[in-house]
């Protein structure tokens, strides 16, 4: 069970000293130094980790969608930089029923805001390079939206009331889910790393692929009631995106 990082309406006060400190890192760094601006798009697989305890009938199952993000990249040195990017990211999660109500299920897709700021470290030659990112990220849950079948306790009259699912006692929903501030937990923070390769394509164009995963720290609910399950997001990523290199070309 992951630990639970205390919220307050702000983010830590580490994630502070973090960006301060490589702030101060890109004012010292040399003037030989490289900036990258680009652009990145890819598919997204979210899955919710959460027990559900005595709900031993509910399933749930990791949901795609995309993501799109703008980075910028500082390079300290030819081997060190720094990345931080402002994406939009698609999370969710599946449900289903099992025994007699496995006809209800629930498609559940969330949206998400991410400022992930990484390390990063590259690796081999000036054309094609390898390269590995670190660091953790924050974000805000945007909106929610749902879809699915669920059970109507009182049915219309015509139902079955044998508990099998039939038209009379059930019903197909797709809606918008409001927030509630008392239960839901809008902040998100957590461990951000990535792998992948880049390309130079031209004097000042490269391309890159990566693979990265987010994992969330931060429940997605406040602590409102006792004996609650605890709800995490693990957010795997596969994008490509294209960069232009900014300043004096490294030779």
């Amino acid at each position: 069970m992951r630990k639970r990082l205390p919220f307050n309406g702000l983010p830590p006060l580490r994630a502070y000293r973090a960006v301060l400190l490589l702030l101060v890192l890109s004012v010292s760094a040399p003037a030989a130094a490289q900036w990258h601006v680009g652009v990145t798009a890819g598919y997204s697989c979210n899955k919710l980790c959460m027990d559900t305890g005595y709900a031993y009938d509910m399933r749930y199952e990791e949901r795609g969608g995309f993501t799109v993000g703008i980075p910028v990249q500082y390079d300290f040195f030819d081997w060190l930089g720094v990345r931080a990017e402002v994406s939009f990211v698609q999370k969710g999660h599946k449900m289903h029923r099992t025994d007699v109500w496995n006809k209800l299920h629930t498609d559940t897709r969330n949206n998400y805001l991410h400022v992930p700021v990484m390390a990063r470290f590259s690796f081999g030659g000036q054309r094609v390079r390898g390269f590995l990112n670190a660091g953790g990220y924050i974000g805000g849950w945007l909106s929610s939206r749902r879809k699915g079948l669920a059970y109507r306790y009182f049915g219309d009259g015509s139902g079955d009331n044998s508990g099998w699912i039939t038209p009379g006692n059930s019903y197909e929903f797709d809606e918008k889910v409001p927030f509630d501030s008392r239960r839901d937990n809008r902040f998100e923070a957590g461990l951000a790393g990535g792998i992948g390769v880049a390309c130079r394509v031209a004097p000042r164009v490269e391309v890159e692929v990566e693979g990265r995963c987010y994992y969330a720290l931060t429940d997605m609910q406040k602590a409102y009631m006792k004996f609650q399950a605890p709800r995490y997001n693990t957010t795997f990523v596969i994008q490509a995106g294209c960069n232009i290199l900014l300043g004096k070309i490294k030779k």
